[in-house]
């Protein structure tokens, strides 16, 4: 390419921005004076008193003279209280100069405990403190039982970091937790466990379920493949109606590949006590 032809290319596109920046000042110009491109148009949807005076007090007030700079406000709007409280917040355009946001309180599916706090996870995968007071909105329905304790890995380094602020993606294993209840979360005796501790035994995933019925005190473990939860199903559903109910602890380990062993536990004793 010849110094000529370069020099001529280098004006050209000097010509072309300025020209573009002229163009863009007399849209801003016309703006200022004529407001023809201000927000013509909103409507906000949060069924949450709270909910929406959070939304308004982020709102870019900017934005209501020129709609275009909305377009991208509305992602940083969302991205701000998607991490600060549980909620979904979703924007569209509707017209030339209208949109409509919708902001959705996150349903909490899952109470865990974990390093001396309680904490709700979402079906979505959000997880939040219930001692966070922003987390704390009217409508939330946090469920009461079971308890889930769920240990982290040792080599993660989250048991060590300080702890999470805000709203944030789960620390743990939501898929795992979401296949269990679907295998067992709507048997009619799985309505008495009170907490289900997850664990690792062995390379593989133990589910230690805490069973209280009356008087009746069991501890149930499980550590199977997907492909027979069906079948443990029914047979921890035979068992536990044929137990006693006079009371008493019992060690259920269904841990084993073809047999299900249960023992009587002593007063305060755990897995691997017998009486």
């Amino acid at each position: 390419m010849s110094e000529v032809t370069s020099v001529a290319l280098r004006r050209t596109r000097w010509f072309k921005t300025a020209l573009l920046s002229m163009f863009l000042g007399s849209l801003w110009c016309l703006n200022e004076r004529y407001a023809w491109m201000s927000l013509r148009g909103y409507r906000l949807t949060a069924g949450n008193s709270f909910v929406e005076k959070r939304f308004w007090d982020v709102f870019p007030a900017e934005s209501l003279r020129f709609w275009p700079s909305f377009l991208q406000e509305s992602q940083n709007v969302a991205s701000f209280l998607e991490r600060t409280i549980p909620v979904e917040v979703r924007t569209q355009l509707t017209g030339f100069g209208t949109f409509s946001t919708t902001v959705s309180l996150l349903s909490p599916w899952l109470l865990v405990e974990w390093r001396g706090q309680t904490w709700c996870i979402s079906r979505e995968g959000r997880m939040w403190s219930t001692a966070d007071e922003d987390a704390r909105i009217g409508g939330l329905r946090i469920p009461e039982k079971p308890l889930w304790r769920i240990a982290s890995s040792d080599s993660s380094g989250v048991d060590e970091a300080p702890l999470p602020r805000g709203v944030f993606s789960s620390l743990f294993p939501v898929n795992i937790i979401e296949n269990f209840l679907e295998g067992f979360g709507k048997a009619s005796w799985f309505e008495n466990v009170r907490e289900i501790a997850l664990e690792r035994r062995a390379g593989a995933d133990l589910f230690r379920l805490h069973y209280v019925s009356e008087e009746r005190k069991y501890t149930i473990l499980i550590q199977r493949n997907r492909s027979g939860w069906q079948e443990l199903n029914t047979a921890l559903e035979h068992i536990l109606k044929r137990l006693p109910k006079d009371g008493g602890s019992r060690l259920i380990d269904a841990t084993y590949e073809n047999r299900i062993v249960v023992r009587a536990l002593s007063e305060g004793a755990g897995e691997g006590s017998s009486k």
